[in-house]
């Protein structure tokens, strides 16, 4: 009985080791196949998505430079409140526009400037901002029209690919975007 009890044993091991060589064997001798991909041209897969007013205008005065400047945005605009102190006094001034896509940039048509509520004409007004105001890179006042002209390629440093502002519907809340890169 002990002879029959290491036979079977034996057996059991050797059914299992056997076992273990083929499904090592079979691991290593695999041929993979390239999957197929969704977009087969090599070009950077594109992700969108759409952001509301009040997210837009959260980031923009989360990361804008400027203390001063408070930006707000809703289903008539976008609004840019500037509180400044001259000689001791506060000045208040505003901005105010309209966004659209224009390519690769935001351009915001401006539709009233506020500059301390004197009484210039907005022409006057635009024109000295444009003289006065050193914009960072990226973002500039239009020389044709009353606007301010943002370039997109400003955010690839923030999100590791090339932004796209597809369309902006500020009256519907809604901002879409697309982001271009290889994932």
């Amino acid at each position: 009985m002990a002879k029959n009890i290491w036979m079977i044993l034996f057996f059991v091991l050797l059914i299992i080791n056997i076992a273990v060589i083929v499904i090592i064997a079979s691991f290593l001798n695999q041929s993979y196949e390239q999957t197929s991909e969704n977009n087969p041209s090599g070009e950077p897969n594109e992700l969108e998505f759409i952001l509301t007013n009040s997210t837009v205008e959260t980031l923009i005065n989360d990361n804008i430079p400027y203390d001063e400047f408070t930006v707000n945005i809703n289903t008539e605009g976008i609004d840019v409140d500037i509180e400044q102190e001259v000689l001791g006094f506060p000045i208040n001034s505003s901005i105010s526009g309209n966004p659209v896509v224009n390519g690769d940039n935001i351009v915001i048509h401006l539709t009233d400037l506020n500059l301390a509520g004197l009484p210039l004409s907005e022409d006057t007004v635009y024109t000295a901002l444009r003289k006065l105001i050193e914009l960072p890179e990226g973002i500039q006042l239009s020389e044709r029209e009353r606007a301010i002209v943002i370039d997109m390629s400003l955010f690839e440093q923030y999100i590791g690919g090339e932004l796209q502002a597809d369309k902006i519907d500020y009256e519907n809340d809604a901002w879409y975007f697309s982001v271009n890169n290889n994932f």
